[in-house]
């Protein structure tokens, strides 16, 4: 049930050649002839991610009824969660990290990079939501609040409740704000704004993370693993740029 998640997966990898292979500009932002390039990558990349996030559930293998005793004693607090605001307050938090890196390049630099700028930080929000869908068909970890007995008829037996790992709530705001604060640090290394970008927007995805493991959605590790994830994408993308 899960062959097809490889191979999708190995396309989202596939991402860091197409971004190295276009001729390397000498600053972080796209020149206006490889734009073109990344736009088609983020618009692909967010494609392949929603396409990932409506076939993942039949890509899981569903082996749940899954008992408390089963999560290992780190992650086993989440399970008792159930935060009712917890999920919408995730929601606006990703919101806002997103929304924050991209406010960050539109006011920052020359009017002509902006553009170029914006499109990195959408690329690598894009490409960690890909990579994170990948995963979760890969994975199939079933949610903490699976780990009992099931609320609703046939919750066992859905696909839609086994993609824990790892949190995208986490990974893909984590992208973004370390992309944005890279393109600010490499265009001013002396600003004490900088701190602000690395600490701000990173705080912002952990606490959406938090705030997942707090209505029972992910556990702890599940957020490591984005947050690892998504800074991972957000330093490669940018470097990849302006090498």
């Amino acid at each position: 049930m899960r062959r097809a998640a490889p191979a999708l997966l190995a396309l989202a990898l596939g991402w860091p050649l197409a971004a190295g292979g276009a001729p390397a500009p000498a600053s972080p932002e796209p020149s206006p002839d490889t734009r073109w390039l990344d736009a088609a990558v983020t618009v692909g990349a967010g494609a392949g991610w929603v396409g990932l996030h409506l076939a993942g559930p039949s890509l899981v293998d569903t082996d749940c009824p899954c008992t408390r005793d089963a999560v290992n004693g780190f992650d086993r607090f989440a399970v008792e969660q159930r935060l009712s605001w917890g999920e919408p307050l995730a929601d606006g938090l990703l919101a806002a990290g997103v929304g924050l890196s991209l406010a960050a390049v539109a006011l920052d630099g020359p009017a002509e990079a902006r553009v170029g700028d914006g499109l990195i930080v959408l690329q690598s929000a894009a490409v960690a939501g890909l990579l994170t869908a990948g995963l979760k068909a890969l994975v199939g970890r079933p949610y903490p609040y699976m780990y009992g007995p099931a609320e609703h008829p046939g919750q066992n037996g859905d696909g839609i409740n086994y993609a824990s790992f790892p949190s995208g709530h986490t990974a893909v705001p984590m992208a973004a704000a370390v992309s944005a604060a890279y393109l600010f640090s490499r265009r001013h290394p002396r600003s004490g704004w900088r701190w602000v970008l690395w600490t701000v927007g990173p705080a912002l995805a952990l606490a959406a993370g938090a705030a997942q493991v707090s209505a029972a959605n992910h556990f702890p590790t599940d957020v490591i693993a984005g947050a690892a994830l998504g800074a991972g994408v957000g330093w490669l993308d940018p470097w990849l740029h302006g090498r």
